[in-house]
């Protein structure tokens, strides 16, 4: 029989037939994945990758495409293990051979998404020449990333690429729509929308999305006939109403917007925005009492992702505050309200805002700030982290310490960062404290993982 690699610890039974059945045919490619199979079922990862090692020495370049996906199944190997730093390699020498295959760049996509290395795949995605079959695909997928990430004119630019290569259509327009609105070319969105609702003429979310521009725009009457008009062939729809209500509260017709909410309580009672417009106009009858309970509710219940619904929120609870002369919470409110507005993501808006009143010297403010995060998320790596730095400037170290061990804890791989940061604030922390050998230990365990 073969000798048996070191690398590879088989138990009698069936992994050592296999082994034997290796050894007595070595050119049957079959055999060597049948242990790797098993190996890998087995939880044995980095063993299951020594048999398709010795099979790809045996191979032949006319066996280009098994060779592929046995190196295509080494890395999902070497992810299964935790050894991403060989996945990364694996899958970006895969992608170099072989750039016309799709899942390479999804898998490796992940990974950095993971580990927060977004930009490296940017870098890959752009580096995809034109003749590369799968340019439109990647493509989509670039202009994807950079939207996720905030790089809206780059996105933006990407997206032109694609329609000019490979042609317009709906989901493109509206998605490049999108892109006008949301860094502030109003004209040039409600241009592409138009394009886009000629694929899908009558489509209510597209006809609202044109309204809602002409709406920022401060095409009041124009956006308002949109609104009017959807409701024209799709009644009680939800859109139309609470922008058709919002104008009324503009225009003081309290009357009319209360019209518009009992419409989308038919079909979304409890509707946290229409929770938020009664409390404004409660607010603007003199009732702040009222509004800031019906207001805490409906900004409690909003979506994070609805920054401009937030918003509003916010700028409710300070008017209703500066009304009732609690300055404090008043001065909270309306900072948010204002920082949010128009944010494309409201965590590193947040943060950036407590940072801001860190470096300030405005400790209780960037400190609220925190807590109104923790509030919403109460496990947020971010929101401790900026906790254990306020309370460091302070001088409560043991303090400091408890909210670190928080972030430290994180889980996810997509926050990764913030782990290591935990980490990295306990070892400066214990630092402070004297304790030399505990600070060690935890900036070792942020290297270790800053390696990955």
């Amino acid at each position: 029989m073969r000798k048996i690699p070191p690398s590879l610890n088989l138990q009698p039974g069936e992994e050592m037939r296999l082994w034997q059945d290796i050894s007595d045919d070595p050119g049957r490619i079959s055999r060597y994945r049948k242990l790797s199979r098993l190996l890998a079922k087995r939880d044995r990862p980095r063993e299951a990758i020594v048999p398709l090692r010795l099979v790809l020495k045996k191979m032949t370049p006319e066996q280009f495409r098994e060779i592929r996906e046995i190196r295509k199944r080494i890395a999902r190997l070497h992810e299964a293990a935790g050894d991403i730093s060989l996945a990364v390699r694996a899958y970006r020498s895969l992608i170099r051979e072989y750039p016309d295959v799709s899942v390479l760049y999804e898998r490796l996509e992940k990974i950095y998404r993971e580990l927060g290395r977004d930009e490296e795949m940017i870098k890959i995605l752009k580096g995809a020449g034109k003749d590369n079959p799968q340019r439109e695909r990647l493509l989509k997928r670039l202009v994807r990333l950079e939207t996720r990430l905030g790089r809206l004119k780059a996105a933006r630019y990407d997206l032109k690429v694609l329609i000019s290569e490979f042609g317009p259509e709906y989901s493109r327009l509206k998605d490049l729509g999108r892109l006008y609105e949301k860094t502030g070319n109003l004209k040039q969105a409600i241009v592409s929308y138009k394009k886009a609702l000629k694929f899908k003429p009558e489509n209510p979310d597209l006809a609202l999305l044109i309204g809602v521009s002409k709406r920022k725009a401060g095409q009041r009457e124009k956006a308002g006939k949109v609104f009017r008009d959807i409701l024209g062939f799709k009644p009680g729809w939800y859109g139309s109403h609470i922008n058709l209500a919002e104008m009324d509260i503009e225009d003081g017709d309290f009357t009319a917007a209360e019209k518009h909410f009992k419409q989308i309580d038919i079909s979304f009672p409890g509707n946290s925005r229409v929770m938020i417009n009664r409390a404004d106009i409660l607010l603007k009858e003199d009732r702040p009492e009222e509004a800031l309970e019906i207001c805490r509710a409906g900004a409690g219940a909003t979506a994070f992702y609805y920054t401009d619904e937030l918003s509003l929120g916010h700028r409710v609870l300070g008017d209703a505050y500066a009304a009732l002369g609690n300055k404090e919470e008043a001065h909270y409110h309306a900072l948010m309200a204002k920082r949010i507005k128009g944010s494309h993501d409201f965590f590193s808006t947040t943060i950036e805002v407590a940072d801001e009143k860190i470096a300030s010297g405005d400790l209780d403010l960037a400190e609220k700030i925190a807590d109104g995060l923790l509030s919403r998320f109460p496990m947020n790596s971010l929101a401790y982290i900026k906790k254990a730095e306020i309370a460091r400037i302070r001088g409560r170290i043991d303090e400091a310490i408890s909210f670190a061990e928080r972030a430290a804890r994180e889980d996810n791989p997509r926050y990764l960062k913030d782990k290591i940061r935990g980490l990295e604030l306990l070892a400066e922390l214990y630092k402070d404290k004297g304790m030399a050998d505990e600070s060690a230990r935890y900036l070792q365990q942020a290297r270790d993982l800053t390696r990955t």
